[in-house]
C-alpha cells in the first residue's frame, strides 16, 4: 500500500509541472500581445505626426511660393516636432490665361524621423502643386 500512494504523489507532481507550464507560457504569450499592440499603437502616432510635420511643409511651400518674388531657392528644410521636413523638388513653369501670367510650381518633400532601417524609422513624402498669379 505504501507502494501505491508514493506513486500517486509522483503523479501530482507531474500534473502540476504541467499546469505551471502552461500558465507560464499563457502569461508570455499575454505579454506579447501586449507589447505587439502597444509598439502598433506608437507607430500609427509616428505615422500620424510624420503627416502633420508634411502638411506644415506644405503650407510653409505654399507661403514661402505665394509671395512677391518667389522662387524654389527660397524653401529651407524645417524641423517640426523632431520630424525633418525635406524639400526634395522644385520646379516652376509659367502659363499665360488671359494675358495674366500664371507660376506653378510642384513641391516634393518628405517628412521623417529616425534612422532607416530601424523599427522607430517613419516617413511621408507627398507632391504638391501650387500656383499663383
Amino acid at each position: 500500500m505504501n507502494e501505491a500512494s508514493h506513486g500517486q504523489r509522483g503523479l501530482a507532481l507531474i500534473g502540476a509541472l504541467f499546469v505551471l507550464v502552461v500558465v507560464a507560457a499563457l502569461g508570455a504569450f499575454a505579454v506579447r500581445i501586449n507589447m505587439t499592440q502597444q509598439h502598433d499603437a506608437d507607430l500609427d502616432l509616428q505615422q500620424l505626426r510624420a503627416e502633420a510635420g508634411l502638411n506644415s511643409g506644405v503650407e510653409y511651400a505654399a507661403t514661402r511660393l505665394l509671395a512677391p518674388g518667389a522662387n524654389c531657392g527660397n524653401l529651407a528644410n524645417l524641423n517640426v516636432g523632431g520630424y525633418a521636413v525635406t524639400f526634395n523638388a522644385c520646379a516652376r513653369v509659367q502659363y499665360v490665361v488671359n494675358s495674366a501670367t500664371v507660376n506653378v510650381y510642384t513641391v516634393t518633400l518628405t517628412s521623417s524621423r529616425g534612422v532607416y532601417g530601424t523599427p522607430e524609422f517613419v516617413a511621408r513624402t507627398a507632391t504638391v502643386r501650387v500656383s499663383s498669379q
